[in-house]
Protein backbone atom coordinates (compact mmCIF):
# COMPACT_ATOMS: atom_id res chain seq x y z
CA UNK A 1 0.00 0.00 0.00
CA UNK A 2 1.83 3.32 -1.11
CA UNK A 3 1.76 6.83 1.13
CA UNK A 4 -1.78 8.05 -0.93
CA UNK A 5 -4.01 4.97 -1.10
CA UNK A 6 -4.47 4.71 3.11
CA UNK A 7 -5.34 8.66 3.20
CA UNK A 8 -7.87 8.38 0.09
CA UNK A 9 -9.49 4.92 2.03
CA UNK A 10 -10.41 7.42 5.07
CA UNK A 11 -11.14 10.54 3.09
CA UNK A 12 -13.54 7.57 1.05
CA UNK A 13 -15.32 6.34 4.65
CA UNK A 14 -15.52 9.93 5.81
CA UNK A 15 -16.34 12.04 2.59
CA UNK A 16 -19.98 11.98 3.38
CA UNK A 17 -19.99 13.11 6.60
CA UNK A 18 -17.58 15.61 6.34
CA UNK A 19 -19.17 17.06 3.20
CA UNK A 20 -21.94 17.49 5.06
CA UNK A 21 -20.71 18.94 8.31
CA UNK A 22 -18.63 21.31 6.07
CA UNK A 23 -21.54 22.69 4.06
CA UNK A 24 -23.97 22.97 7.35
CA UNK A 25 -21.31 25.02 9.59
CA UNK A 26 -20.68 27.12 6.67
CA UNK A 27 -24.78 27.91 6.67
CA UNK A 28 -24.99 28.19 10.00
CA UNK A 29 -22.26 30.63 10.51
CA UNK A 30 -23.02 32.88 7.53
CA UNK A 31 -27.15 32.45 9.12
CA UNK A 32 -26.16 33.60 12.51
CA UNK A 33 -23.71 36.82 11.18
CA UNK A 34 -26.79 37.31 8.98
CA UNK A 35 -29.51 37.57 11.58
CA UNK A 36 -27.68 39.95 13.77
CA UNK A 37 -28.46 42.56 11.03
CA UNK A 38 -31.83 42.39 10.15
CA UNK A 39 -33.25 41.71 13.86
CA UNK A 40 -33.27 43.65 17.05
CA UNK A 41 -32.48 41.07 19.63
CA UNK A 42 -31.28 43.43 22.15
CA UNK A 43 -35.03 44.01 23.25
CA UNK A 44 -36.41 40.74 22.90
CA UNK A 45 -33.13 39.21 25.21
CA UNK A 46 -33.78 41.76 27.83
CA UNK A 47 -37.15 40.90 28.35
CA UNK A 48 -36.66 37.13 28.33
CA UNK A 49 -33.89 37.87 31.01
CA UNK A 50 -36.15 39.46 33.63
CA UNK A 51 -37.98 36.52 33.91
CA UNK A 52 -35.05 34.77 34.73
CA UNK A 53 -33.07 32.92 38.03
CA UNK A 54 -30.59 35.59 39.13
CA UNK A 55 -27.52 33.02 38.41
CA UNK A 56 -28.93 32.25 35.08
CA UNK A 57 -29.23 35.62 34.42
CA UNK A 58 -25.60 36.53 35.16
CA UNK A 59 -24.29 33.44 32.95
CA UNK A 60 -26.56 34.77 30.33
CA UNK A 61 -25.40 38.72 30.75
CA UNK A 62 -22.19 37.02 30.28
CA UNK A 63 -22.19 35.14 27.30
CA UNK A 64 -25.86 36.20 25.33
CA UNK A 65 -25.14 40.27 25.18
CA UNK A 66 -21.71 39.28 23.87
CA UNK A 67 -23.42 38.03 20.59
CA UNK A 68 -25.75 41.36 20.19
CA UNK A 69 -22.60 42.35 18.53
CA UNK A 70 -20.96 41.73 15.68
CA UNK A 71 -18.01 39.92 17.12
CA UNK A 72 -19.52 38.27 20.19
CA UNK A 73 -21.95 36.78 16.94
CA UNK A 74 -18.97 35.85 15.31
CA UNK A 75 -17.13 34.00 18.68
CA UNK A 76 -20.59 32.81 19.35
CA UNK A 77 -21.12 30.97 15.55
CA UNK A 78 -17.46 28.88 16.72
CA UNK A 79 -19.04 27.43 20.13
CA UNK A 80 -22.56 26.84 19.11
CA UNK A 81 -23.85 23.41 20.43
CA UNK A 82 -24.58 22.24 16.79
CA UNK A 83 -21.02 22.86 15.41
CA UNK A 84 -19.35 21.12 18.59
CA UNK A 85 -21.45 18.47 18.20
CA UNK A 86 -20.72 17.76 14.32
CA UNK A 87 -16.97 18.02 15.24
CA UNK A 88 -17.33 15.85 18.40
CA UNK A 89 -18.81 13.08 16.05
CA UNK A 90 -15.83 13.39 13.22
CA UNK A 91 -13.37 13.27 16.03
CA UNK A 92 -14.33 10.21 17.62
CA UNK A 93 -15.51 8.32 14.69
CA UNK A 94 -13.04 8.61 12.83
CA UNK A 95 -10.42 6.39 15.23
CA UNK A 96 -13.04 4.26 16.73
CA UNK A 97 -13.41 3.21 12.84
CA UNK A 98 -10.20 2.78 12.12
CA UNK A 99 -8.98 1.02 15.03
CA UNK A 100 -11.17 -0.74 17.18
CA UNK A 101 -13.83 -1.61 14.47
CA UNK A 102 -11.26 -2.71 11.85
CA UNK A 103 -9.39 -5.37 14.91
CA UNK A 104 -12.87 -6.72 15.44
CA UNK A 105 -13.67 -7.18 11.66
CA UNK A 106 -9.77 -8.22 10.64
CA UNK A 107 -9.47 -5.55 8.14
CA UNK A 108 -6.73 -4.09 10.40
CA UNK A 109 -5.27 -7.67 9.87
CA UNK A 110 -5.35 -7.29 6.17
CA UNK A 111 -3.74 -4.30 6.11
CA UNK A 112 -0.95 -4.90 7.96
CA UNK A 113 -0.22 -8.04 6.00
CA UNK A 114 0.43 -5.55 3.33
CA UNK A 115 4.23 -4.08 3.63
CA UNK A 116 2.92 -1.00 5.84
CA UNK A 117 4.49 -0.24 9.17
CA UNK A 118 2.22 0.10 11.94
CA UNK A 119 3.93 3.20 12.77
CA UNK A 120 2.99 4.53 9.39
CA UNK A 121 -0.49 3.60 9.37
CA UNK A 122 -1.13 5.24 12.84
CA UNK A 123 0.46 8.50 11.62
CA UNK A 124 -1.23 8.57 8.88
CA UNK A 125 -4.64 8.16 10.26
CA UNK A 126 -3.91 10.46 13.38
CA UNK A 127 -3.05 13.18 10.49
CA UNK A 128 -6.09 12.62 8.61
CA UNK A 129 -8.15 13.01 11.31
CA UNK A 130 -6.48 16.86 11.97
CA UNK A 131 -7.10 17.24 8.33
CA UNK A 132 -10.60 16.43 8.13
CA UNK A 133 -11.15 18.43 11.01
CA UNK A 134 -9.40 21.41 10.12
CA UNK A 135 -11.13 21.39 6.66
CA UNK A 136 -14.60 21.30 8.63
CA UNK A 137 -13.46 24.44 10.33
CA UNK A 138 -11.53 26.26 7.40
CA UNK A 139 -15.64 25.69 6.05
CA UNK A 140 -17.00 27.76 9.12
CA UNK A 141 -14.40 30.61 8.42
CA UNK A 142 -15.52 30.71 5.29
CA UNK A 143 -19.32 31.16 5.76
CA UNK A 144 -18.33 33.83 8.61
CA UNK A 145 -15.62 35.89 6.66
CA UNK A 146 -18.14 35.65 3.63
CA UNK A 147 -21.39 36.88 6.04
CA UNK A 148 -18.87 40.08 7.36
CA UNK A 149 -17.43 41.25 4.72
CA UNK A 150 -21.39 41.17 2.78
CA UNK A 151 -23.33 42.14 5.41
CA UNK A 152 -20.52 44.44 7.78
CA UNK A 153 -16.74 45.35 6.96
CA UNK A 154 -14.60 43.14 7.82
CA UNK A 155 -10.98 44.47 9.85
CA UNK A 156 -8.31 42.79 9.70
CA UNK A 157 -8.44 42.99 13.45
CA UNK A 158 -11.69 40.95 13.31
CA UNK A 159 -10.13 38.90 11.04
CA UNK A 160 -7.46 37.45 13.12
CA UNK A 161 -9.20 37.02 16.11
CA UNK A 162 -11.71 34.59 14.01
CA UNK A 163 -8.68 32.47 13.12
CA UNK A 164 -7.20 32.74 16.11
CA UNK A 165 -10.91 31.21 17.69
CA UNK A 166 -10.77 28.62 14.95
CA UNK A 167 -7.37 27.33 15.57
CA UNK A 168 -8.22 26.58 18.92
CA UNK A 169 -11.32 24.95 17.82
CA UNK A 170 -9.35 22.37 15.35
CA UNK A 171 -7.01 22.00 18.50
CA UNK A 172 -9.64 21.39 20.89
CA UNK A 173 -11.18 18.49 18.55
CA UNK A 174 -7.64 17.23 17.65
CA UNK A 175 -7.49 16.74 21.40
CA UNK A 176 -10.64 14.80 21.45
CA UNK A 177 -10.13 12.97 18.54
CA UNK A 178 -6.16 11.85 20.20
CA UNK A 179 -7.88 10.62 23.28
CA UNK A 180 -10.40 8.45 21.54
CA UNK A 181 -7.17 7.27 19.55
CA UNK A 182 -5.87 6.72 23.29
CA UNK A 183 -8.86 4.72 24.11
CA UNK A 184 -9.11 2.62 21.33
CA UNK A 185 -6.07 1.49 20.74
CA UNK A 186 -6.89 -0.30 24.73
CA UNK A 187 -10.72 -0.93 23.94
CA UNK A 188 -11.43 -4.26 22.98
CA UNK A 189 -14.55 -3.39 21.00
CA UNK A 190 -15.21 -0.65 18.35
CA UNK A 191 -18.42 0.53 20.25
CA UNK A 192 -17.31 0.57 23.51
CA UNK A 193 -13.95 2.99 22.51
CA UNK A 194 -16.38 4.64 20.69
CA UNK A 195 -19.30 5.55 23.75
CA UNK A 196 -16.43 5.82 26.21
CA UNK A 197 -14.72 8.76 24.24
CA UNK A 198 -18.46 10.17 23.34
CA UNK A 199 -19.46 10.24 27.54
CA UNK A 200 -16.09 11.19 28.55
CA UNK A 201 -16.38 14.38 25.98
CA UNK A 202 -20.13 15.54 27.19
CA UNK A 203 -18.93 14.80 30.83
CA UNK A 204 -16.83 17.68 30.02
CA UNK A 205 -19.28 19.77 28.22
CA UNK A 206 -21.70 19.39 30.95
CA UNK A 207 -19.60 20.15 33.61
CA UNK A 208 -18.06 23.39 32.16
CA UNK A 209 -21.47 24.48 31.31
CA UNK A 210 -22.57 23.67 35.40
CA UNK A 211 -19.14 25.25 36.59
CA UNK A 212 -20.62 28.55 35.15
CA UNK A 213 -23.58 28.13 37.62
CA UNK A 214 -22.68 26.49 40.51
CA UNK A 215 -19.53 27.86 42.36
CA UNK A 216 -19.78 24.14 44.34
CA UNK A 217 -17.61 22.57 41.21
CA UNK A 218 -16.10 25.81 39.76
CA UNK A 219 -12.89 23.74 41.21
CA UNK A 220 -12.78 21.52 38.50
CA UNK A 221 -12.27 24.45 35.26
CA UNK A 222 -8.99 24.07 35.38
CA UNK A 223 -8.92 20.30 34.58
CA UNK A 224 -11.62 20.95 31.64
CA UNK A 225 -10.85 20.66 28.01
CA UNK A 226 -13.15 23.13 27.44
CA UNK A 227 -12.12 25.89 29.70
CA UNK A 228 -8.97 26.35 27.07
CA UNK A 229 -11.25 26.94 24.02
CA UNK A 230 -13.53 30.15 25.43
CA UNK A 231 -14.35 31.84 21.78
CA UNK A 232 -16.18 35.06 23.58
CA UNK A 233 -13.18 35.60 25.79
CA UNK A 234 -10.77 35.30 23.13
CA UNK A 235 -12.93 37.67 21.06
CA UNK A 236 -12.91 40.00 23.56
CA UNK A 237 -9.47 39.75 24.72
CA UNK A 238 -10.30 38.04 28.24
CA UNK A 239 -7.94 34.84 27.73
CA UNK A 240 -4.65 33.71 26.78
CA UNK A 241 -5.02 32.45 23.33
CA UNK A 242 -1.04 30.82 23.51
CA UNK A 243 -1.75 28.98 27.09
CA UNK A 244 -4.67 27.80 25.65
CA UNK A 245 -2.81 26.48 22.84
CA UNK A 246 0.25 25.32 25.02
CA UNK A 247 -2.64 23.03 27.57
CA UNK A 248 -3.97 21.57 24.56
CA UNK A 249 -0.62 20.62 22.20
CA UNK A 250 0.57 19.20 25.69
CA UNK A 251 -2.40 16.66 26.35
CA UNK A 252 -2.60 16.18 22.31
CA UNK A 253 1.09 14.78 22.58
CA UNK A 254 0.63 13.00 25.93
CA UNK A 255 -2.19 11.00 24.39
CA UNK A 256 -0.82 10.92 20.97
CA UNK A 257 2.52 9.07 22.16
CA UNK A 258 0.77 6.72 24.59
CA UNK A 259 -1.69 5.50 22.13
CA UNK A 260 0.90 5.17 19.79
CA UNK A 261 3.41 3.13 22.25
CA UNK A 262 -0.03 1.04 23.20
CA UNK A 263 -0.99 0.32 18.93
CA UNK A 264 2.85 -0.40 18.13
CA UNK A 265 2.89 -3.50 21.50
CA UNK A 266 -0.72 -4.44 20.93
CA UNK A 267 -1.29 -7.81 19.44
CA UNK A 268 -3.90 -7.47 16.67
CA UNK A 269 -5.16 -10.92 16.18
Amino acid sequence: MNRITYYKLIWKNHRSFAIFSMVFIMLLQFLILYLITTFNLPSIIQTLLVQMPEKIKVYLSESFFNTLTLDGAAAFGFNHPLVLTLLAISAVNIPTMHISREMESGTLELLLSHPFRRQSLFLKLWISGCLLLLVIILAGLVGSVSAVTIYHHLTPELFIKMVKIGFNLWLLFVLVMSYTLLIAVFARTGSRAGNYAAVLTLVFYLLYFLSQLWDEIKFTKPFNIFTYYEPQKLMFGQANFLLNCMVLIALILSCFLLSRWQFIRRDIP
